[in-house]
């Protein structure tokens, strides 16, 4: 007797594999404002708007704003420390890998961190505050990796990894501010001038 083979349809792909692109837009657009302009001042339809959406459709990925807020914020922490530690990782030296760190960085518009945190700290429950905080230490803990690399082969003078590297991340928020940037002719000058001045610091003492 001849048996019919059937063949399982291979059907749509699952919700969530639909779905991805669009969220993963709706972070990067998100993302992108919130760093520019703060917690406050973003709505979700203004974030709609941007991608191209209704605000109903926005309200299917995510439940409210801070839920967007927090995955924006870890998205672009986590996106940070791989671009952080792939620019060190090819460059020549560390030096010159902070440099194209902070060329980088310097030259995206953005608000001081701690001050994004501080507006929205309100609005997160503690799951949220501990998340963006945690991905914050990663993308500091890449540097201070690097940093006590460094030490140990007598490249930097010995201090604390971590406290260097959350100076540095200050340090480069000058970019936001109009008279440092006035000094230079461009932003990467200014980067550079800024890795010098952090590099001499910590650099081995001559005796």
């Amino acid at each position: 007797m001849k048996t019919t083979r059937t063949t399982k349809a291979l059907g749509r792909p699952k919700r969530s594999e639909q779905d991805a692109p669009t969220r993963d837009t709706i972070i990067q657009i998100a993302s992108r404002l919130f760093l520019e302009n703060g917690y406050e001042p973003i709505s979700l339809n203004q974030i709609a708007v941007e991608c191209g959406m209704t605000k109903a459709s926005l309200y299917y990925h995510f439940a409210n704003k801070a839920e967007l807020f927090t995955e924006s914020l870890i998205w672009m922490l986590t996106r940070a420390r791989m671009s952080t530690e792939k620019l060190i990782k090819d460059a020549a030296d560390l030096r010159s890998g902070l440099e194209q760190m902070a060329i980088v960085k310097m030259s995206r518009p953005h608000m001081d961190f701690e001050s994004i945190m501080r507006e929205s700290s309100s609005n997160l429950t503690e799951e949220q505050l501990t998340r963006i905080r945690e991905a914050e230490q990663a993308l500091h803990g890449v540097l201070a990796t690097h940093f006590q690399a460094a030490m140990d082969s007598g490249q930097m003078r010995k201090a604390n990894p971590l406290l260097l590297a959350h100076t540095l991340s200050a340090t480069l928020m000058l970019s936001n501010r109009q008279q440092p940037a006035e000094l230079f002719d461009s932003m990467p000058e200014l980067a550079k001038a800024i890795i010098d001045l952090f590099w001499n610091g910590v650099a081995p003492e001559r005796l």
